[in-house]
């Protein structure tokens, strides 16, 4: 029996005889005979009214059944059949009052090319993906295709573009109604979607870019609202993710969220932003479903990997692509004319494609950084390696030289993303790096030239983004490589030439000033010897972001990596043991050490001295300050200070003490008959206590969750020892310190889900239950325990979290 197609739809009719027969009616809409799905047949119908659809019937009626081959030959099916387009066709899109609003080609579908069988299948075909494509793509993206069900996708679905219009049933997320047409998503097989006549202009122009692959499948109101979703603070002072797979803002909400001049972004970047604010459980703000987040999600990162051309930079030699300088499809969305704008750059064999842009190197963050979070985090790595790959090859750790005629950046990388924009420096058709210029470059603040982002120079804001972005990387390496128990992949030597990063409030106020305090930096004509910039090493806490006061501890935590490696290595570790030149690096991060914690006394008294001062950027002087305001900035000043406070704990206990929790307990070579235990008794102590106060300021713990565990753990291995060995005769300080420990794992694995956690969550339970007389078999219980610790290694072979 054939299955019935549903976008047929069937009336019953009588028969003389008594019986029914089905009589087919092909009425439906084109909108849903594109999608599939049954159409009530009321034009408009309901599903276009839910969808903000124009409701027509415009396609051209033809028989069913397979062409005859007479018809076929003599070209008489040609309006029924799509040809095999010779040239790339440009679509022309109504224009919306934003100069982002047109841009030059989309990179979304160039690697898979119309085939001589999608030619002879019907539209409603071609637009039914195959069945194996997301396996595909994933495949290229070094994920498996159960990934989906990690990144809170629906893992058993067949089709990786799901219609997800077919999930707003009862909910309108479109808000009002509109006359206008959504553009379908280019499909699989690259046959270009059909154009709309007109379409309303968006409330945010930023998200032109990737709209043409989202219209037919999210509501343009469910699209800006994930957008908000984003730039949305936890705190009312200064900007703080509140997204948990956003660790700090590297882009500036204002730039985005302009209706006049908003920032060019690649529609990939586009993408994982608003994936990033969909898979995060803060979402529930939004008016959808559990089940209409999940398929949003899976079509979210089936889009981005589509459009990112993983882990590789490269230019397909099968297709035709359009010289560089051909501007004339500046608007073409059509999934079979979008080609890379430098297909034609790269070496002379193919095999060296062109190098991507910062925007990808963003987009890499966003993708890695949910991956990481679930159970696949050694899968994440590939993603992470990609992102420091191509960070240092646009040379982001250092500061960008800008000629005196200001024709372009001498890293060869388009200042936002890798495809053209008209006018855009280093982009096709745009403004060209010239090599013959034979002025000397200058690393000086642009600040006083034109800002204008779209036809003019280079601006401060590019510049502190490629700042910012280097430095998020520096942070996260450090972080994983504390996890995974590996060397560092980016060194302090490649970014001691770039400047630190703004003050968040500075930076989201749009106040950028390039003012560097060595001679041999970039140099503020405006500011003079005033506003002198941060520089590295900085081992002061200064700002409420996770760039101002993480930043200087990760430092101290790659001196921590580098030393622990040192002492792993298989000959040099044997040799520096005892060793002068190892007492003196311990002495130096111990100084380190000591001047931030002395540096969070004066940033506590500072912030409860002078509330407005970090405000002045965004608030008014003249205006009093709201007393609710000033309750909210001393809230986030003391949960800042008791996350560091915290983690300067956790690093006097790595330096002096072990890494490793089965070497910890089983205690061979006698480590805690040392002096060096004792020392490390009392900070795991004061450790608890800080731990305390974070979950006084921050019960779900949220306010860095994804850096938190890992330091929650280390610092909870020596407490763990203590009652293990102690057992019934551990005091009730001891006790206590534990339960804090568990009740901060217990919110963890609320707020971020991970197996290391709720495991060593069952092994800490277990062990205080035991220590206040709870009857267990001695001996099983300290196996059980072993064998759940001894998955987490970081001896010399092993690999931390990553299992």
């Amino acid at each position: 029996m054939t299955s019935q197609d549903p976008t047929i739809d069937v009336d019953p009719v009588e028969l003389p005889n008594g019986k029914r027969r089905w009589r087919r009616n092909r009425v439906a809409c084109d909108s849903c005979h594109t999608r599939r799905v049954r159409c009530d047949r009321a034009f408009p119908c309901s599903r276009c009214l839910r969808s903000d659809i124009n409701c027509e019937f415009t396609r051209e009626r033809r028989k069913r059944g397979r062409i005859a081959r007479s018809k076929a030959n003599n070209g008489e099916t040609r309006d029924e059949i799509e040809p095999e387009p010779t040239r790339p066709q440009s679509h022309r899109l109504s224009p919306v009052n934003s100069p982002a609003s047109t841009f030059q080609r989309s990179p979304a579908s160039n690697d898979i090319s119309a085939s001589v069988s999608d030619e002879r299948r019907s539209v409603a075909e071609v637009l039914r993906p195959a069945a194996n494509a997301t396996e595909e793509w994933l495949a290229a993206a070094h994920l498996s295709p159960d990934s989906y069900e990690l990144l809170n996708g629906t893992g058993g679905s067949d089709a990786p573009l799901p219609r997800l219009m077919d999930l707003w049933n009862s909910v309108d997320l479109a808000g009002p109604r509109s006359n206008q047409r959504s553009l379908p998503l280019p499909s699989v097989s690259g046959n270009p979607p059909q154009r709309p006549s007109s379409r309303s202009p968006l409330k945010y122009p930023v998200l032109e870019p990737v709209m043409p692959f989202l219209e037919n499948n999210l509501p343009r109101r469910l699209v800006c609202d994930l957008l908000e979703l984003y730039f949305t603070s936890a705190f009312s002072t200064h900007m703080h993710p509140v997204c948990h797979h956003i660790h700090c803002y590297v882009l500036r909400k204002s730039s985005f969220l302009s209706a006049d001049r908003p920032r060019p972004t690649s529609p990939a970047l586009l993408a994982s932003m608003l994936w990033v604010a969909a898979v995060d459980d803060r979402a529930f703000s939004l008016s959808i479903s559990p089940l209409q987040r999940r398929k949003i999600c899976q079509f979210l990162c089936a889009l981005i990997i589509r459009l990112l051309r993983p882990l590789i930079h490269v230019s397909f030699k099968d297709q035709d692509p359009l010289p560089a300088e051909n501007t004339t499809a500046a608007q073409d969305f059509s999934a079979s004319a979008a080609h890379h704008p430098f297909e034609g750059v790269g070496d002379d064999k193919g095999l060296v494609g062109p190098a991507g842009s910062l925007d990808d190197v963003i987009t890499y963050i966003h993708v890695a950084s949910i991956i990481s979070s679930s159970e696949q985090k050694a899968a994440s790595m590939r993603w992470w390696h990609a992102a420091f790959t191509l960070a240092r090859e646009l040379k982001l750790n250092q500061e960008m030289e800008i000629t005196s005629n200001v024709d372009s950046l001498t890293d060869g990388s388009s200042p936002s993303f890798g495809y053209g924009l008209g006018g855009w420096p280093g982009s096709p058709g745009g403004l060209g790096f010239d090599y013959s210029n034979t002025s000397r470059p200058s690393l000086n603040c642009v600040c006083d030239k034109p800002r204008d982002m779209h036809n003019g120079p280079v601006t401060e804001e590019h510049r502190e983004e490629r700042r910012r972005t280097w430095w998020l990387l520096y942070i996260m390496d450090r972080h994983l490589a504390l996890c995974y128990n590996r060397p560092l992949a980016l060194l302090d030597a490649e970014s001691e030439d770039l400047l630190l990063p703004l003050d968040e409030s500075a930076w989201q106020a749009g106040i950028i000033h390039s003012n560097s305090p060595r001679p041999d930096g970039p140099q503020c004509p405006r500011s003079g010897e005033k506003n002198k910039r941060r520089i590295f090493p900085n081992f002061i806490c200064h700002d409420h972001s996770i760039l101002g006061f993480f930043l200087p501890l990760m430092t101290i935590t790659g001196e921590l990596i580098d030393l622990n490696q040192a002492r792993n290595h298989p000959t040099l570790g044997t040799r520096l043991l005892g060793k002068d030149a190892w007492e003196v690096q311990v002495a130096e991060v111990l100084r380190q050490l000591e001047m931030y914690k002395a540096s969070l006394t004066t940033f506590a008294a500072t912030s409860a001295a002078d509330p407005e001062a970090p405000l002045s950027n965004a608030y008014s002087k003249s205006d009093p300050v709201d007393p609710q305001l000033s309750q909210a900035y001393s809230w986030h000043t003391q949960t800042v200070i008791a996350y560091s406070s915290y983690l300067t704990h956790v690093l006097h206990i790595l330096l002096v003490g072990k890494w490793d929790p089965v070497s910890l307990i089983e205690d061979k070579d006698f480590w805690t008959s040392s002096p060096a235990f004792a020392s490390t008794i009392s900070h795991a102590l004061e450790a608890a206590d800080s731990v305390s106060q974070i979950l006084r300021f921050d019960p779900d713990i949220s306010f860095m969750p994804y850096f938190f565990g890992i330091q929650l753990l280390q610092g909870s291995f020596l407490l763990l020892l203590i009652v293990e060995r102690l057992q019934k005769e551990a005091g009730e300080g001891i006790l206590n310190a534990c339960e804090t420990m568990i009740r901060a794992t217990e919110s963890c694995v609320v707020t971020l889900n991970t197996e290391y956690q709720r495991s060593f969550r069952q092994v800490m339970r277990s062990a205080v239950a035991q220590a206040r007389g709870r009857p267990v078999n001695p001996s099983e219980i300290r196996h059980r325990r072993k064998a759940v610790l001894a998955l987490y290694r970081w001896t010399r072979k092993g690999t931390g979290l990553a299992l």
